[in-house]
């Protein structure tokens, strides 16, 4: 495997393609590990690479906004507005750093994962749903 000059595009890229070319029974874990690798690794690049959409056109992204229980709230001046994609990342990022990850439901085959974070946010997003992010997500960091 390479990468090219810029890590960050390469990375998002292979990610991309592994998330459409596997056809497992591991779907979950994949998705999970997908979003580390994209929301965690290069926090920077991509917060900076996510615009401002506010949070009722969510469903461009792959994720109907009624998934968002609660945006949650920001910290500080410098984070991200909640209620926007960029502020739904960073709160998603913060979620999946800390393993404040939950499956639904909690045993059995799983549909879904419910975020949270101490910034109030509570999502339960549906695995396709999450594919869908996932795949949208990489599509738009390899062309930053």
């Amino acid at each position: 495997m390479s990468y090219l000059s810029n890590f960050e595009r390469s990375f998002s890229e292979h990610t991309l393609a592994v998330i459409e070319e596997y056809s497992g029974t591991y779907d979950a874990t994949l998705l999970i590990n997908c979003l580390l690798g994209l929301l965690v690794v290069p926090k920077e690049t991509v917060l900076n690479a996510i615009p401002d959409t506010p949070l009722s056109e969510l469903k461009k992204w792959g994720i109907e906004p009624a998934s968002i229980r609660d945006p949650g709230r920001s910290r500080g001046t410098k984070d991200p507005d909640p209620k926007t994609l960029r502020g739904l990342v960073a709160n998603l990022r913060h979620s999946v750093a800390h393993f404040r990850i939950q499956p639904v439901p909690k045993e059995g085959e799983v549909n879904a994962f419910e975020f949270r974070n101490d910034r109030g946010l509570n999502a339960v997003i549906s695995l396709s749903e999450l594919r869908e992010f996932v795949k949208k997500l990489s599509a738009h960091l390899k062309t930053q």
